[in-house]
C-alpha cells in the first residue's frame, strides 16, 4: 500500500475539485457574466450622459468611483453566498458527502482547500468590477487614484468574510439550498438591519459587518466624515428628532471584517470538523 498523500496534496485536490464544481454549474462564469453586465450598464449610462455632465457631478475621480461602486457590496454578498453557501453541506447531507468523509482524508484539509477555492473565485468575480471602475476612471479624468487599490483590498476582505458568514451556514445546515438562502438572508438583510438598529439608538454599530463593509466605497470619499448628527423638527410640540450617522475609518472597517471572517471561519471548522455524518 501506498503512503498516505500529505496535507498540500489533500488541500490541492480539494481546491480544484471545488473550483471545478463551480466551473461545472456555471456559478463562476455566470457570477463574472452578471458583475460584468452590472458593471458595463452603469458605464454605458454614464458614457451617454457624456464626460462633461459626469466631471461636473464629480470633479473628482474618487467622487465618481464612490458612486460607481456602489454596488460592489451587494454583488459581493451574492458572490460570497453563491460560492460559500453550500460548500460543506454537500459533504455533510449524507450520499457522495458521507463516502468523501469516510476516505482517509483530513476534514481541516478539505476545508482548507475549498474555503481557498471559494476565496479566489470570488475576489476574481469582484476584480472584474474593479476593472470596469478602473476603465471609467481613465475614461473621464484619464487618471486612477491610488485610494481604488484599498477599496480593492477592502473588498477582497469582504469577500472572506462573507465566505466565512456562507461557510458557517453550509456547515450549520445539511441542505445546500438552506445553506445559501439562509447566507443571503442573513448578509443582505439581518445585518444591514443591525446596523441601522444601532443607528436609530445613537450607537456607532461596530458590531455589524454590514458597516464595516461601508468603508470599502468611504475611502474613495474626498469629504469623508466619521460621524454626523441632524437634529429635525417634528413641529411646535412635536419636539426634534436626532439621526446620527456613522461611517468607518478604513482601519476600522477592516478590523470589523477580519474579525467576522476570523470568528466564523473558525466556527464553521469546528462544526464541520466534528458533525456526524449520516449516509
Amino acid at each position: 500500500m501506498g503512503a498516505p498523500l500529505g496535507d498540500f496534496p489533500q488541500f490541492w485536490t480539494a481546491f480544484l475539485y471545488q473550483f471545478r464544481s463551480y466551473l461545472r454549474t456555471w456559478r463562476f462564469v455566470g457570477l463574472v457574466i452578471f458583475v460584468a453586465i452590472i458593471a458595463g450598464a452603469i458605464f454605458a449610462v454614464q458614457a451617454h450622459n457624456g464626460v462633461a455632465t459626469v466631471t461636473t457631478v464629480h470633479p473628482d475621480a474618487s467622487d465618481e468611483l464612490s458612486t460607481y461602486l456602489a454596488l460592489v457590496v451587494d454583488a459581493s454578498i451574492l458572490t460570497g453566498a453563491l460560492l460559500g453557501g453550500d460548500a460543506l453541506a454537500v459533504d455533510l447531507q449524507g450520499g457522495p458527502g458521507y463516502l468523501m468523509l469516510t476516505q482517509p482524508v483530513r476534514r481541516r484539509t478539505l476545508f482548507a482547500g475549498r474555503f481557498a477555492a471559494a476565496a479566489v473565485t470570488g475576489c476574481v468575480v469582484i476584480s472584474v468590477y474593479y476593472l470596469f471602475a478602473a476603465g471609467v476612471s481613465e475614461y473621464f479624468y484619464q487618471t486612477i487614484p491610488g485610494a481604488l487599490a484599498v477599496s480593492l483590498g477592502l473588498a477582497f476582505l469582504f469577500i472572506l468574510a462573507t465566505l466565512a458568514v456562507a461557510f458557517f451556514f453550509s456547515s450549520f445546515f445539511r441542505s445546500p439550498t438552506v445553506g445559501i438562502v439562509a447566507s443571503v438572508l442573513i448578509l443582505l438583510l439581518a445585518f444591514p438591519t443591525l446596523t441601522s438598529v444601532g443607528t436609530l439608538g445613537g450607537v456607532e454599530p461596530w458590531f455589524s459587518l454590514d458597516y464595516g463593509s461601508t468603508a470599502i466605497v468611504d475611502v474613495l470619499m474626498s469629504n469623508f466624515v466619521h460621524e454626523s448628527v441632524q437634529h429635525l423638527s417634528l413641529g411646535k410640540k412635536g419636539g426634534s428628532l436626532t439621526i446620527y450617522s456613522w461611517y468607518p475609518y478604513p482601519w476600522e472597517g477592516a478590523l470589523i471584517m477580519a474579525a467576522y471572517l476570523v470568528g466564523f471561519l473558525a466556527v464553521s471548522y469546528v462544526i464541520y470538523r466534528y458533525k456526524e455524518v449520516k449516509g
